[in-house]
């Protein structure tokens, strides 16, 4: 029997077994090295190099990511079960602030390599054609690698590229180890205007120069709400799973005639009571442009309907109307509503989950696959737990 077809039957087989199969059939006896080579180059042929990825992603959710928020975010993560590894993942997020998982995939590490091979699938087989797609990631230097190279897709104008809140803040307080610093790093990471962007990194400034040298060395629209373009559509970290809640909610939507999703219904209903405390004074009622003093603080906005803007950033940063939007909407008896971004309507979000999964069938009826069976790679087994028993 040929080395490769007793590989194809027994890939777990051990060298002196090999060598005993060899030494009965043929009447040599290999050396232990020579017997270890020829077993790696025979798992080769018959299934592959261990070099090779699995990349995955599932019809349905390619449909869906469609009608979704134009964000992906993307982050590593430990296998651990029975082997070493890191699973990569790229996610989305629709109108019901819940999150959609697009593609996975297994990797020995995650590296450049890794990651340009990763995020070159997602863009083939998710992304495709779409153009102003927005990726979050943790700032990995393999990501970061990836996605600034010369035709990168996720450069701009053809994407985008944000950081993780968290991570970012996690390597600026590890840098400078102070808890002051942090806080205020948070606030100026998360403001939506640039009046009060500007006066916090002032107050970083105050404590400790080095710190807002080093915030400053880094894109202001990477990292920061007010210099966005409201391209992250107000998604500040990676961490999706904190926003997940039950897909159910927008089926009983529907049924109710709701237009919009739970999750902005809920943000309009409070933005409204604050909006009836403002104090407005029309412009330019044609274009829709206005000047509004809030109650608290009494601090002043401008509202331009026809351009879709204010300047307290919120409307441009989430895609829905800020509270002095919804002043000015009231006042011309506009209806509110038509300024909510298509990806927060229900239309939309139940687009978003409309493809459905098929029944697996029983294995005798699959598809013969075009690909060689896939084999674990032993040498990435984590080790066995080692039980000591004590003698008495």
């Amino acid at each position: 029997m040929e080395t490769r077809h007793l590989i194809k039957e027994q890939p777990s087989i051990s060298i002196p077994a090999l060598r005993a199969e060899i030494v009965e059939t043929l009447g040599y006896t290999p050396s232990y090295k020579k017997l270890w080579v020829g077993k790696q180059k025979a798992i080769e042929h018959v299934f592959g190099n261990w070099e090779e990825r699995v990349f995955w992603a599932f019809a349905p959710s390619i449909k869906g990511f469609h009608y979704c928020r134009t964000v992906i975010s993307i982050d590593g993560t430990h296998l651990y079960g029975k082997y070493k590894g890191k699973m990569l993942i790229a996610m989305g997020v629709d109108g019901n602030n819940q999150i959609l998982p697009l593609a996975f995939a297994i990797v020995e590490n995650e590296s450049y390599d890794t990651w340009d091979w990763f995020l070159s699938h997602v863009k083939n087989h998710v992304v495709k054609d779409r153009e102003g797609i927005c990726l979050i990631s943790d700032r990995h230097g393999g990501i970061l690698k990836a996605v600034n190279e010369h035709g990168s897709p996720w450069l701009e104008p053809r994407g985008f590229h944000r950081y993780c809140l968290r991570h970012f803040i996690s390597n600026f307080y590890d840098k400078f180890r102070n808890s002051e610093l942090k806080a205020l790093a948070y606030r100026a990471d998360s403001q939506n205007q640039i009046r009060k962007f500007n006066y916090i990194m002032e107050e970083i400034g105050k404590l400790n120069p080095r710190a807002r040298e080093w915030l400053e060395s880094h894109p202001l629209n990477r990292w920061t709400l007010a210099h966005d373009g409201g391209r992250r559509y107000g998604l500040l970290t990676t961490n999706l799973s904190e926003i997940f809640n039950s897909v159910l909610k927008g089926s009983s939507s529907q049924a109710n005639g709701d237009t919009h999703t739970p999750h902005v219904v809920v943000k309009q209903v409070a933005l409204m009571a604050k909006a009836s405390a403002h104090s407005l004074r029309s412009f330019n009622r044609e274009k829709g442009i206005f000047e509004l003093i809030t109650q608290r603080g009494r601090n002043v906005q401008v509202v331009n309907l026809e351009q879709k803007t204010c300047t307290c950033g919120k409307w441009e940063a989430f895609k829905y109307p800020c509270s002095h939007v919804l002043s000015a909407c009231a006042k011309l008896s506009l209806n509110s509503w038509q300024y909510v971004d298509k990806c927060y309507s229900i239309e939309y979000y139940c687009a978003t989950w409309a493809s459905e999964f098929s029944p697996l069938p029983h294995e005798a009826y699959w598809p013969q696959s075009p690909f060689n069976e896939l084999l674990p790679n032993l040498e990435l087994l984590r080790n066995k737990k080692v039980v000591l028993v004590q003698q008495d």
